[in-house]
């Protein structure tokens, strides 16, 4: 059993995190962010965004720690990437934009730590909804979500994602 702590996420973490992000983004499942990240400096964009003076985000880690006769120091295993939205029929949100365990630490309920601690700082903020997205192949997820009491909300209400990006931005921005 390993014990993991689930803490903010401080600057000197950049690092840990990237290299999972690289990891995740490894995957060869569809919308596993290969390929072009059209301008993303990865761990200076991820340290300046973070840990400026007006955060574009927020980041909780998992951290497993040693048990009793183990030499080996904590370790950052899975995070939880989140920031604050506005709602105009609900007011305050926070979307977690991105949530990731190590393949080898996975069904341990790391993932779910991490969901509650999001939820814990929601509320703590006056959030009255928690929000995310997840690939449609990814089953296991969605899973974990529903058993914890998410609602389907492509399934309830129909809604799809949309994304602008790149050139097509540019266009739209007239540029």
């Amino acid at each position: 059993m390993v014990f993991v702590q689930i803490r903010e996420a401080k600057e000197g973490d950049c690092g840990h995190i990237m290299r999972l992000i690289r990891v995740k983004s490894a995957s060869p499942k569809p919308g596993s962010h290969r390929g072009s990240t059209s301008g993303w400096r990865g761990g200076e964009d991820l340290r300046a965004d973070g840990f400026g003076e007006n955060p574009f985000y927020h980041c909780l880690v998992a951290e497993s720690l040693p048990g009793p006769g183990e030499s080996q120091g904590p370790c950052v295993v899975g995070y939880g990437l989140y920031y604050f939205i506005y709602s105009t029929w609900k007011g305050r949100n926070v979307y977690l934009e991105d949530i990731y365990v190590k393949p080898e630490y996975q069904g341990q309920g790391i993932g779910s730590k991490i969901i509650k601690k999001v939820a814990e700082v929601a509320l703590d903020k006056g959030c009255s909804q928690f929000r995310l997205s997840v690939l449609d192949w990814n089953k296991r997820a969605m899973d974990l979500y529903k058993a914890l009491g998410a609602q389907d909300l492509t399934e309830a209400e129909g809604w799809h994602s949309f994304r602008f990006e790149g050139e097509v931005m540019r266009k739209l921005a007239g540029k």
